[in-house]
């Protein structure tokens, strides 16, 4: 979607955006000129993470979890980025718990994240003819190996789809 001149600044979704990565991700959104609106419910992110951009009038944070349904329309806390007349240009969808040390408490979200948040982030996209990035990690890939140390994007995924940590890894 091409951005009118009417609008300066791209309206950018970032779900997962109290993470490590999703933080990063919106502080550099944010000092690249976009209202940034990011997504947490901080399952295994904390808000130390964004607190430093809490403040910045391009910056917005909702307390939803992505699995469940959502309407942006519906946040008095968005009206200053017209998502209504602009829609969203841009959604990076990083919302997965990670934590592996806790991973057996969290396998039904890890689930819920790949798929019903998945699916609420692309009916968003179709909504407002979004750009969308789908995050993961290199878990997906497998473990790694001493000849298989780092991985290419065109690496194949050689997982356990009978472990444990399968709803993860795929």
């Amino acid at each position: 979607m091409a951005l009118s001149k009417a609008f300066e600044k791209k309206n950018i979704l970032v779900t997962g955006g109290a993470g490590f990565i999703g933080s990063h991700l919106c502080e550099r959104l944010v000092h690249e000129n976009a209202h940034v609106i990011c997504l947490d419910n901080f399952l295994n992110s904390t808000p130390a993470n964004i607190e430093h951009i809490l403040t910045n009038q391009d910056f917005a944070f909702l307390n939803v979890d992505v699995n469940d349904h959502f309407d942006l329309d519906s946040f008095q806390e968005l009206e200053r980025f017209k998502i209504k007349f602009q829609g969203i240009q841009e959604i990076y969808h990083l919302a997965c718990p990670t934590s592996a040390k806790n991973f057996d408490q969290y396998k039904i979200d890890t689930l819920r994240a790949n798929s019903d948040g998945a699916k609420n982030i692309l009916d968003l996209a179709v909504k407002h003819k979004s750009k969308v990035v789908i995050a993961s990690s290199s878990v997906v890939y497998g473990p790694r190996t001493p000849d298989r140390f780092q991985f290419q994007e065109d690496s194949e995924g050689i997982v356990n789809h009978l472990s444990p940590r399968a709803c993860y890894d795929e």
